[in-house]
């Protein structure tokens, strides 16, 4: 019994070993890791409100961005360091490359008429702001549908966006803050 299972031993450290030199000759390898798209992006700090604070409507979100030049869009042709930030409320961010028309994908008020799901009160009442500064102020964050807590955590999530109107790269920057629900105080 004690042979069998040293043999056993032996053989799942040799499966080990097969499995383990595949995936350096695959080049799934320790050296290609700095390639993976998994980094934490430093740039964007929120200044205001503090996280998980709890704040009012009207709710002010301020942050600063270093390594980074606004632009608004169309003003210069598109690039990776230039561009004005996505808010996106209670809402996943729109795919990096995409842009602000994905918003309206799936509905079909938006595929008869495209430009009616870019304007401003549309993407509003969808949750998604744009801006050139650096602060926002939301005049009227609503209840999280489904949501019947009396304290609701609302998450806002910043993306930015080249001066063509596609989001850049993947990296995205949350802010949870607690809300009363709308008619339970």
């Amino acid at each position: 019994m004690a042979l069998r299972l040293r043999r056993l031993g032996r053989r799942a450290t040799a499966a080990v070993a097969v499995v383990a030199s595949g995936v350096v000759l695959t080049g799934c390898g320790i050296e290609h890791i700095n390639e993976l798209a998994f980094r934490v992006d430093h740039r964007l700090h929120f200044v205001a409100p503090k996280s998980r604070s709890e704040v009012r409507n009207p709710v002010t979100i301020r942050w600063t961005m270093r390594d980074f030049r606004i632009a608004a869009a169309g003003s210069q042709p598109p690039g990776r360091d230039a561009g004005y930030f996505a808010l996106f409320v209670d809402r996943a961010p729109i795919k990096p490359g995409d842009t602000l028309r994905s918003v309206g994908h799936g509905n079909p008020f938006c595929r008869q008429d495209p430009a009616s799901c870019l304007t401003t009160s549309y993407l509003h009442n969808q949750g998604v702001y744009t801006t050139t500064g650096e602060s926002l102020t939301l005049s009227d964050v609503t209840n999280i549908v489904g949501n019947r807590q009396s304290v609701q955590l609302h998450t806002f999530t910043i993306v930015l966006m080249d001066t063509g109107g596609h989001r850049i790269g993947e990296s995205a920057w949350e802010l949870d803050l607690q809300m009363h629900r709308i008619g339970s105080q």
